[in-house]
């Protein structure tokens, strides 16, 4: 019985180092992306949105929004846009 749990603790412990080795190099290589400044740090790679916009010949297309069609006049929405601080 002694020797069961003896193996079971000893599995416990090595799942255990093998958590905090793998949250090691995970947080090394998100430090690493930081540091190149990787721009797949701003998106997700588990969802990918594309949009595609079908708009009269001619139109004005801003930001993803249809500004000007042919004929009409509309104001455009302004964007902010914020950049990260080097």
């Amino acid at each position: 019985m002694e020797a069961v749990l003896f193996v079971i603790g000893m599995v416990l412990l090595a799942g255990l180092l093998g958590l905090l080795y793998w949250g090691y190099w995970n947080a090394r290589k998100l430090d690493r992306q930081i540091q190149r400044g990787d721009p797949s740090l701003l998106t997700t790679s588990t969802y990918k949105r594309e949009e595609v916009i079908q708009a009269p010949q001619g139109s004005v297309i801003m930001e993803g929004q249809i500004v000007q069609l042919p004929g009409q006049y509309t104001q455009a929405i302004p964007v902010q846009h914020s950049q990260l601080q080097e």
